[in-house]
């Protein structure tokens, strides 16, 4: 190897060497849509969010399913989301020894979800309820409901605001519809297009 071709193969190198690396985004799986009702003067909260999912592993049952916010950028979102759920926060298909059932799930506003490599920001969790016999299959529809004070925005696209886990796999999916806007520290248009713009640098 000449001496020219080795310091250019050096540069190339070092150039590489100065690109950061990307997100690793998981491979789809899941989608879904989420609606905004006005509940004024709930205890839980003004607005009623639901997300309505389809999923599909492929090859084990879901272990649970996340909802990112889009609230990245909102500097309370961690301190001072008004979130509240039911008991029963949603309901998806399932399978036990006798065929289908209802699986009953809880739900939960965490600022990440560690068990998911790559996964940051405010988001709402929902995992199945522990001692049921229904449990989740492969694939299967869910409905998953919260509530917030905050007031709806339209969720950008594209995104993968959609996470499933499944045993120590993982998947993501387009999230469409309305979800909660942040209401401190920034406008209606950055938290509207957030969710979609960061895709594009992934």
């Amino acid at each position: 190897m000449n001496r020219l071709l080795s310091i250019k193969l050096a540069a190339f190198l070092i150039l590489i060497g100065t690109i950061p690396a990307q997100a690793v985004i998981p491979p789809a799986c899941i989608s879904g849509t989420a609606t905004a009702t006005a509940t004024p003067g709930h205890a839980l909260g003004d607005w009623m969010y639901c997300v309505d999912v389809t999923w599909d592993t492929g090859s084990q049952g879901l272990s649970h399913a996340n909802v990112l916010l889009g609230l990245d950028f909102c500097p309370c979102a961690c301190t001072d989301f008004p979130f509240g759920a039911e008991a029963i926060a949603g309901t998806s298909t399932g399978e036990d020894g006798d065929g289908a059932c209802t699986v009953n799930y809880l739900a939960e506003f965490q600022c990440d979800d560690p068990s998911i490599s790559g996964i940051e920001g405010p988001l709402v969790k929902f995992e199945p309820i522990n001692g049921q016999d229904c449990e989740p299959d492969k694939s299967g529809t869910a409905t998953f409901c919260f509530y917030s004070d905050w007031a709806p925005v339209n969720v950008g696209s594209p995104n993968t605001q959609l996470m499933v886990k499944f045993a120590t796999n993982s998947c993501s999916g387009e999230l469409s519809g309305q979800i909660p806007g942040c209401e401190c520290g920034t406008t209606t248009t950055e938290n509207q297009s957030w969710g979609g713009v960061k895709n594009l640098f992934r």
